[in-house]
């Protein structure tokens, strides 16, 4: 694999945008063929049609949904625009419907390059910041999954992306806000807040954090409003209704792992109320969770410089898919940006990133065969996936702890800190 630090090839502002437009091809390319996760795919056209159909306010007393209102927002734009073309909404099973699901995450996934790119330039030559964004663009994992498997996982990366860059430009309040925004579309947005915590506590004044909590819960109330009004409970309604959601989702999965190769893949859909010495896997998950918080807070403190917060928000966000309980398949998505990252000041991240992307893109097959091609995925042997679980969970666990390691260096050598 060739060396970031020493390509031969080089990028400039021109080259990248055409870049960046091969790779929006190549995902509407991929749209056009008929193929998706079934199950979520399925979901989303019936929630896109159904907010058109029953009104934000009586969504979900008619919906089986079991997502946060934020994302429901531009589910129910696509259905509007949709309408257009079929105004009696009676064609769910058609291209355009899934195709338009599917555009959000693609335009997130390119903006994410854009902004790895802008977040780099700071740091690292322009080329090399250019490079990296492209190899981003190009992820195979990252194609698979918003443009094949149809999930909406990019745009949760592209706001936490969008969150990071503004705090590397001390706007704290637009991230704060970003981050509830985050927090309403799926709970998994709150993976990035203690980073904005640990990085920045030390730096500001108290009452920019009292802001902070008032203004994300001020957005917050007011774009669940719509869906919950106040009869209920008078304005405490919205977040009572939304706890109520939230709590109910998190029960539906409470197993070790679902699906997800992490230090649980031993015991996939198995309860996380089972025991270990007396101890549950939950509160064991959480223990390991909290340590690994500790510590980041403590590194955070004593390096206090770019390349620091690049592997500890890495770490972090790898961090929440290894180590807690109810985790999915696809959360190990949310740390490959920020590895992107990383790999611009420490080349040797490379190696944890293409390893990420193996095992992420393993994972992710895994359940798209089990669930997708039920058939074919009972004529493989069972200890045959058995064996691909704990190999792919362990190859994990040793990935997980060479990136931990590296928030133990005392600093970066001279070369980088000057990047």
């Amino acid at each position: 694999m060739t060396n970031m630090a020493q390509s031969p090839f080089k990028l400039d502002a021109p080259s990248f945008y055409i870049g960046l437009a091969i790779a929006l091809v190549l995902h509407l390319v991929l749209i056009s063929f008929p193929i998706a996760f079934w199950i979520d795919m399925n979901l989303f056209k019936a929630w896109s049609l159904d907010l058109v159909q029953q009104g934000l306010t009586n969504f979900y007393s008619y919906s089986n949904c079991d997502y946060p209102p934020a994302y429901l927002y531009v589910l129910w734009l696509i259905g509007k625009i949709y309408q257009f073309f079929d105004p009696t909404l009676s064609h769910r099973d058609g291209l355009l419907l899934m195709a338009m699901i599917k555009l959000p995450p693609i335009l997130a996934d390119i903006g994410s390059a854009w902004l790895i790119a802008q977040i780099l330039k700071p740091h690292t030559t322009v080329d090399r910041a250019y490079q990296v964004a492209l190899i981003y663009a190009f992820n195979p994992l990252m194609l698979f999954v918003s443009a094949i498997w149809g999930q909406v996982d990019g745009v949760m990366i592209f706001l936490m992306l969008g969150a990071f860059y503004l705090i590397q430009q001390n706007y704290l309040m637009r991230a704060g806000l970003l981050i509830a925004v985050m927090v309403i579309m799926k709970p998994q947005g709150l993976f990035i807040a203690p980073f904005l915590l640990f990085s920045q506590w030390f730096r500001q004044v108290w009452w920019k954090w009292v802001a902070i909590a008032f203004g994300g819960l001020t957005l917050i109330w007011l774009m669940i409003l719509p869906f919950y009004g106040v009869k209920k409970y008078g304005l405490a309604t919205p977040f009572v209704l939304l706890y109520q959601r939230l709590e109910s989702t998190a029960n539906y999965y409470d197993f070790a792992s679902v699906n997800a190769f992490n230090i649980w893949g031993w015991a996939n859909w198995e309860r996380d109320y089972t025991q270990f010495l007396g101890i549950s896997y939950k509160v064991i998950g959480l223990a390991f969770l909290g340590i690994l918080l500790m510590w980041l807070g403590i590194f955070l403190y004593q390096q206090r410089y770019f390349a620091a917060q690049a592997i500890a928000v890495a770490t972090l966000l790898i961090g929440f898919f290894m180590l807690p309980t109810r985790m999915h398949e696809r959360y190990m998505l949310y740390g490959l940006a920020f590895l992107a990252i990383a790999l611009a000041i420490f080349p040797i991240v490379q190696w944890l990133y293409w390893g990420f992307t193996l095992t992420g893109a393993v994972n992710v097959g895994y359940v798209y065969l089990r669930y997708n091609h039920e058939a074919l995925f009972n004529t493989i042997p069972e200890m045959f996936f058995q064996g691909l679980i704990y190999t792919m969970s362990a190859l994990n666990i040793f990935l997980f702890l060479v990136l931990l390691c590296h928030t133990f260096r005392s600093q970066l050598p001279s070369k980088q800190l000057a990047l």
